[in-house]
């Protein structure tokens, strides 16, 4: 066994779940510390990867296969803590925030011991509507939300029948200058007839949405249904990260699914497109 094969299995060996012997007290401090310890456990793991992969590039592939169950363990982590601490006044917001990584048969069981008023409150009912619904992955077809636009029009996703469509969730301010520069790049390459961009926001109301567009003076489609959290898109597309982007074909089929913005593959858009 060579060494960089020993450090690797030592990386996957020392990410895996780890619960400690005692139990802490129910608390919003001792669950913020939690999960700062789980975030920063991620940041040391990603970053010894890192140097890893300076010292062996050749490795790329394996790097990959163990940043890949890094992060798993993290968002195990992070939702076993979620769901231990979810009788917190905001336990339930956390529980919904991380749906995703939850297995469904999990939050089923966690939903099915929550008293009334709580499965009858918004995140109650929002988490079993995740549980019933089935997420839109890569190869599904998309799901034609109900949406308003910035100019206050009723917006679907079939008013762009034989266009290809870049959606993006949120993230315009997370994905910073650099990152609304590529989109506007990839925009401004694509025949506008055959290609638009739309990015589904999380506003109150649409003079939100009308600012918002007016704050970053961008071509593309702004859209909300201004039920933020409780957004059939949001659950139905599976959407938590902003930004999570869906490249969608003129055929209506989901392409790609991205968490982030996927620079490489935009950029790939744009020179096809040529």
């Amino acid at each position: 066994m060579n060494k960089t094969t020993l450090i690797l299995i030592v990386i996957i060996f020392t990410s895996m779940p780890f619960h400690k012997a005692f139990s802490q007290e129910i608390t919003e401090e001792n669950y913020n510390k939690k999960i700062k310890e789980i975030a920063e456990e991620y940041s040391s793991r990603m970053e010894e990867l890192g140097r890893i992969y300076e010292l062996h590039s050749e490795k790329k592939d394996s790097l990959l296969l163990v940043a890949k169950q890094i992060e798993e363990n993290s968002n195990k982590k992070n939702y076993q803590a979620a769901l231990k601490y979810a009788s917190l006044p905001d336990g339930l917001i956390n529980v919904y925030m991380a749906r995703i990584d939850i297995p469904k048969d999990t939050l089923l069981l966690f939903y099915n011991k929550l008293p009334t008023d709580k499965r009858k409150s918004d995140y109650g009912k929002s988490i079993k509507f995740h549980i019933d619904s089935k997420q839109i992955e890569k190869g599904d077809g998309f799901h034609n939300f109900l949406a308003t636009d910035s100019n206050g029009n009723p917006f679907q996703l079939s008013n762009l029948k034989e266009k290809d469509i870049l959606l993006l969730y949120g993230g315009l301010g997370c994905i910073g200058e650099n990152g609304r520069v590529i989109l506007k790049n990839l925009y401004n390459t694509r025949n506008k007839d055959d290609f638009k961009i739309v990015i589904f926001n999380s506003c109150s109301n649409i003079e939100d949405l009308k600012a918002l567009k007016n704050q970053y003076q961008l071509d593309f489609i702004f859209i909300d249904d201004f039920k933020k959290d409780h957004s059939p898109m949001k659950i139905i597309y599976g959407a938590q990260a902003t930004p999570t982007c869906f490249v969608i074909n003129k055929s209506g089929i989901i392409t790609s699914k991205f968490l982030g913005l996927p620079e490489a593959q935009l950029n790939k858009l744009r020179k096809a497109s040529r």
